[in-house]
């Protein structure tokens, strides 16, 4: 009786531990994951500089941003259940720790390899991190209003993440140079790591074994699947360097899967995948990776070859989505308790192809950056709002133990998105250009408006699909 009244006081103790440090594990997380998104955006506006500083090839930088990449998408899906398995806690820890040491070893980088290597380190350990940090807020806020409120704060500081990497990196590169974008990492690392120690409650240990080939076949699948639209983009999807890293991560995902039906401790519990919902939300998230991956992308373009803004120009000319994204993350979470998550993420999705199309209209040649704004704010309302909910979606009915597979799913698949839209739209982009026959900025922009909405048809489809997919939650039944 006296043990059975110990046990029952330790599990209360640490139940109003979490409970008082939700406040705290709020802001903490919310800050890594702003310092994640500011490095996914803020190295793009370097590799100008660090091409002339370390002697990259024109085509070679672009294995700075591809090795981060990889490593990052191929890992998430491992990272999150790695933290099921030992807590989210540990992992965000360790995480966030080796994200620091290897920004440091980016911005030491003396030649092309070594800042490639140092890159496809700090990818890993960004997976590491980022379903962690996600497992820790949906594992902290009930399913209901407390989690909508937290995860539609986590998609704006999202947004205004990556926004504010292409503002920041630009002020960073000119007034230090392109080493200081990786060095910003180091300070703002140390200090969530001291605060993590300090507002995360310490998770009990327990004995776990980890599928090791199961994490080596889909780690592997996932990285080749990522990194196939990268060679697709630069030699031609019916190339080989397209064809077999995507036909070698296609054979290693089927073994993942035959195995997994084996194994007696599989990674993934495979049953949780045949979820409708969860596939739909997936779904969602991988098409929302695909519109900010194509529209932030083709809008900086707009800005740089359409309207002649300077590189740094071009970020600030895109910095009110992030404005926006702000609003939204206030919000957000009142629409998804009034409207209720799958009205709010067919809406949202809409509303971003809307966006998306308002950007591909706004683009001519000697055109005006306020037709452009009219889109870039839409987006605002839409993008965070759309990513939000899909992140609610994909959480419901998801046992604790299992919420870091989900994240790392749903980053997954946003991931596995932006690297198809990206080389598939842009792709599409280059090719229209070059057979109009027209000369100038004409044939380019007329590339950028045929991609986006191409885009925007395509994220129109999979809101009648979420519309569809996702269970109405008990306020869409009444």
């Amino acid at each position: 009786m006296t043990s059975h009244s110990g046990g029952d006081a330790r599990i209360s103790e640490h139940a109003s531990a979490v409970a008082k440090s939700r406040g705290p594990v709020l802001l903490l997380i919310l800050g890594a994951q702003f310092v994640v998104m500011v490095d996914a955006s803020i190295v793009n506006v370097a590799l100008a500089r660090v091409q002339s500083s370390l002697g990259f090839s024109p085509a070679g930088v672009q294995a700075v941003v591809t090795a981060y990449a990889t490593a990052f998408g191929g890992a998430l899906i491992l990272g999150g259940r790695i933290g099921d398995l030992v807590s989210h806690r540990r992992m965000f820890l360790i995480g966030m720790a080796g994200f620091v040491l290897t920004s440091a070893a980016c911005g030491l980088a003396q030649d092309p390899t070594q800042l490639v290597i140092a890159r496809a380190a700090q990818g890993l350990t960004a997976a590491l991190l980022a379903p962690a940090a996600l497992a820790l807020l949906t594992t902290r806020f009930a399913e209901g209003p407390a989690r909508n409120r937290a995860l539609s704060q986590f998609a704006a500081i999202s947004v205004l993440g990556f926004v504010g990497g292409l503002v920041l990196g630009g002020v960073l590169v000119d007034a230090f140079g392109w080493r200081a974008v990786f060095a910003i990492n180091v300070p703002v690392g140390v200090t969530a790591v001291i605060a993590g120690i300090r507002a995360l409650p310490p998770a009990a240990r327990v004995p776990t074994r980890v599928d090791v080939l199961g994490a080596v076949l889909v780690t592997g699948a996932v990285a080749l699947i990522v990194y196939a639209p990268s060679r697709g983009s630069e030699s031609g999807f019916a190339s080989p360097g397209f064809i077999l890293p995507l036909a070698a991560g296609v054979v290693a995902l089927a073994l993942f899967v035959f195995w997994e039906r084996r194994a007696k401790v599989p990674l993934v519990r495979l049953g949780m995948l045949r979820s409708r919902q969860l596939r739909t939300a997936n779904l969602v998230m991988l098409t929302s990776g695909a519109m900010n991956g194509v529209g932030f992308l083709l809008s900086a373009l707009y800005l740089q070859n359409g309207l002649g803004f300077s590189p740094a120009l071009a970020g600030l000319g895109i910095a009110p989505m992030g404005l926006v994204g702000i609003v939204v993350g206030m919000l957000g979470s009142r629409v998804l308790g009034r409207l209720g998550v799958r009205i709010t993420t067919t809406l949202a999705t809409g509303l971003s192809a809307v966006a998306v199309a308002l950007l591909a209209l706004s683009m001519a040649p000697g055109g005006h950056y306020p037709l452009l704004l009219v889109g870039l704010i839409v987006m605002g309302l839409g993008f965070p709002l759309m990513s939000a909910s899909s992140r609610v979606a994909a959480s419901m009915g998801v046992a604790d133990e299992e919420q870091g597979l989900a994240g790392g799913l749903g980053q997954t698949s946003f991931q596995v998105g932006t690297a198809l839209g990206v080389a598939v739209l842009l792709t599409l982009a280059v090719d229209h250009s070059a057979g109009l026959g027209i000369p100038g900025p004409a044939a380019t922009v007329a590339g950028y408006r045929l991609a986006l909405l191409m885009m925007a048809a395509f994220g129109a489809a999979v809101a009648v699909l979420a519309g569809v997919g996702l269970r109405p939650t008990t306020r869409e039944e009444t």
